[in-house]
């Protein structure tokens, strides 16, 4: 049996979601996203939680997502916002490149 570390698993949802290339442009104020990672700065997810972005710094750890649900943790403590990487998140409101092409 292997066992898998926190960044083994954010590293093959990163693979498997596509998100290595993803720049910070990718992310404006207001879209969509979908957490993928599992842990980011000590802090643990679900990989599947959804949320809104609310800054973009353009710099580490810089996005930051207004979750959808707030996660309550097990100690009690609520979060409702954390920071992010590109790479930690799936955006879930492209703008449909066939419209923009159209205007």
């Amino acid at each position: 049996m292997t066992s898998k570390t926190v960044h083994d698993v954010n590293e093959e949802r990163k693979i498997e979601y596509r998100t290595k290339n993803n720049k910070y442009e990718d992310f404006p104020v207001g879209c969509g996203v979908r957490i993928i990672c599992v842990c980011q700065d000590f802090n643990f997810f679900n990989g599947d939680e959804t949320g809104k972005v609310i800054e973009n710094t353009g710099k580490y750890l810089g996005i930051i997502v207004q979750f959808t649900e707030q996660i309550v943790y097990t100690d009690g403590s609520i979060r409702t916002s954390f920071n992010f990487d590109p790479d930690d998140l799936v955006r879930l409101n492209k703008p449909d490149r066939k419209k923009l092409l159209e205007i």
